[in-house]
């Protein structure tokens, strides 16, 4: 049970109600393809299909970005820091978002952290179009747009459980994993082809468009509101929130592997768009199917492989195996430069990554009571921005200062340390954690 001081947080303003036709418990059926059957409901599926046109507006955006500084700046740090410019402001405002998001009405929430990214890129492109974009602004815009998706990405994550009943969330998680991958494949390729063709700023612009349409499906949503009929204060939220992550022991285990997992792989995602300029010698298409081929091992993954290790294997046995693949991929990018073996190479970085993400983010809906959902995986965000973005800052100071194959081979060795040094931490188990 929660702690005493925090029941009022779990009351409802309405009574319960029944779920929809479509949203009754159901059990998906068991096979490779079962994933997709969660698609039958309704309301799942138009967030599912508008999200997946934002992620690819955002990677389209990222590309963009990272593209754009390359023009201004040949550092590796720099490169480094739109990376984490876009993820430094979830490790102050995740947690404050996901405490209000279980306090207020999630659905006027989302759409007025939408109308703010959709303000903010429409204000950089049109920057950018005018040719007045300096690496400060870059990176201050950069900013701006994480504190949205900052804000955006505790209260969507806490509003699966609203779309989908419980026996269910694995495909939900899966499928949202999926279709941020699918748009790593068709993102970065559209935005290396437009770009080419159209210059930086159309980019920016699809990526208005894409929130727009997010946006436009949350205010036709007529999901449940969550307000609570007590109302507690966002310091009582936040108070409370703090006590459960600090007795909840699998929780606990969640953040710790997860957090070490993504410090280290983030130096694929930090470097890649210097490396491949300037030592692959490929320009901005050449760099978004770079990109693709990380999607395309996510994808098939997602597809072809989750749902049998899943089966099959505990999650701590997934993400174990799956960090030693992320080992061997960390090593790979530093010494491997034919462009092809390279694809290779972030087919299979792209596959480790999705794993290891589905595995985690599965495992905190499962263990995380719903009074506590929001705030929970907001602390988990934290934790694991906090591990790419002081990842990507670190690994790119050390290319900076020596060279960018000694920065991958201290990113493997460091991953491998940390992948056997947090084994002994479960996330397996799916009961939650009230503690």
């Amino acid at each position: 049970m929660p702690p005493k001081e925090s029941l009022p947080d779990q009351r409802q303003s309405a009574a319960p109600q029944d779920p929809a036709p479509e949203a009754r418990p159901h059990t998906p059926p068991a096979g490779v393809l079962s994933v997709w059957t969660t698609l039958r409901l309704k309301a799942f599926r138009a967030f599912w299909i508008a999200g997946l046109f934002s992620m690819i507006g955002s990677w389209m955006q990222m590309i963009g970005s990272a593209w754009l500084m390359t023009d201004m700046s040949s550092s590796p740090f720099m490169i480094a820091l739109v990376q984490a410019a876009q993820m430094i402001p979830t490790l102050f405002l995740a947690f404050i978002a996901g405490a209000l998001a279980d306090m207020i009405d999630r659905r006027k929430y989302m759409i007025g952290v939408m109308c703010w990214m959709i303000a903010v890129t429409l204000i950089l492109a049109a920057l950018t179009y005018a040719e007045m974009v300096t690496p400060f602004w870059l990176i201050f815009f950069t900013f701006l747009l994480g504190a949205g998706g900052a804000c955006h990405m505790p209260a969507m994550s806490a509003t699966i459980q609203d779309i989908v009943p419980r026996t269910e969330v694995v495909n939900a998680v899966t499928l949202n994993s999926l279709s941020m991958n699918i748009s790593r494949l068709i993102g970065p390729a559209a935005a290396g082809l437009l770009i080419g063709f159209a210059g930086i700023a159309p980019a920016f612009l699809i990526n208005a468009f894409s929130y727009f349409i997010f946006m436009w499906v949350v205010y036709r949503w007529e999901g449940p509101p969550m307000r609570p009929a007590n109302r507690q204060s966002l310091w009582s939220n936040i108070s409370a929130g703090v006590r459960y992550v600090r007795r909840a022991k699998r929780f606990q285990a969640i953040i710790i592997r997860g957090s070490c997992h993504f410090f280290c792989a983030s130096a694929i995602m930090a470097l890649l768009p210097l490396l491949a300029r300037t030592e692959l010698g490929v320009g901005p298409e050449g760099f978004g199917t770079l990109m693709g081929a990380v999607g395309v091992g996510a994808i098939v993954t997602a597809v072809f492989i989750a749902p049998i290790v899943n089966a099959r294997f505990s999650r701590d046995t997934i993400v174990f195996c799956a960090s030693l693949v992320l080992v061997m991929s960390l090593y790979g990018v530093g010494v491997v430069r034919d462009p092809l073996y390279f694809s290779g190479v972030l087919f299979f970085y792209g596959g480790s990554w999705m794993i290891c993400m589905l595995s985690f983010q599965v495992s905190s809906q499962m263990v995380l009571p719903s009074w506590v959902r929001a705030r929970g995986l907001s602390i988990s965000m934290m934790s694991f921005t906090a591990g790419m973005a002081g990842g990507g800052l670190l690994w790119g100071a050390v290319a900076n200062f020596t060279s960018m194959e000694t920065a991958f081979d201290i990113a493997a060795a460091v991953m491998l340390i940390a992948t056997l040094a947090t084994a002994r931490y479960s996330i397996s188990r799916n009961e939650t954690e009230d503690a």
